[in-house]
């Protein structure tokens, strides 16, 4: 009976003061897992995470697993991004003890067919901007139109920028930061609706507008 008193006890007090968990920080190209240094999460509104990344450009698609602490509303999240050039898809799984290895990513399945939103698409590999007049017809889940840079340092450094379409709920997690043990990165985005409807139908607005005020002359 003090022996269950005394657990009872132990997770009270973890639970009130707000208990972080104790996680791995790794990451690794081409491969499904990998192994690092673990931390403590920033708080309890972390848990241990796994994400898989596979990066398609140009036909050319490039791998990267990592390990790390991740907000809980990450988890569970199946996400892509689609240019004119590739696509980026993405899954994070978690687990919430101590250490504990979460299971393998699932990435999302292709989905080409259209959905009626438009977005214009560019990509950058040493600027966190990238402009241009190009478009895309976006496909499957990707109804949003995204703009993301990604700053990664430490034993690899670089800054990539993309513009395209995104699935909502890689637009839902907002920035983020990460820290990978021999590597970080900062990622920002801002999504929208399909931009490009918005500003075709403002155009028809405006020329409506004018051709009322000419056959009123």
């Amino acid at each position: 009976m003090s022996s269950l008193l005394l657990f009872t006890g132990i997770l009270s007090a973890l639970t009130s003061t707000g208990y972080s968990l104790l996680c791995s920080h790794c990451n690794a190209l081409g491969e499904t897992s990998c192994t690092g240094d673990e931390k403590k999460c920033p708080s309890d509104d972390y848990m241990c995470g796994s994400t898989n990344t596979v990066t398609i450009m140009e036909g050319v698609a490039s791998k990267m697993f990592t390990r790390s602490c991740e907000k809980r509303s990450a988890c569970g999240i199946s996400a892509s991004i689609g240019f004119l050039k590739g696509k980026i898809k993405t899954a994070t799984s978690c687990c919430n003890m101590d250490s504990c290895t979460p299971s393998m990513p699932i990435l999302p399945i292709e989905n080409f067919q259209k959905n009626g939103v438009t977005c214009q698409s560019c990509t950058s590999s040493d600027s966190y901007w990238c402009h241009t007049g190009e478009t895309m017809e976006c496909t499957g889940e990707e109804k949003r139109c995204i703009r993301q840079s990604t700053k990664t340092s430490g034993a690899k450094s670089s800054t990539i920028a993309v513009r395209g379409c995104a699935t909502k709920n890689i637009c839902d997690l907002g920035n983020q930061d990460h820290d990978y043990g021999r590597i970080k990165t900062i990622t920002e985005m801002t999504c929208t609706s399909s931009s490009i409807n918005v500003h075709h139908n403002l155009l028809l607005l405006a020329l409506a507008a004018l051709l009322s005020m000419k056959l009123m002359l």
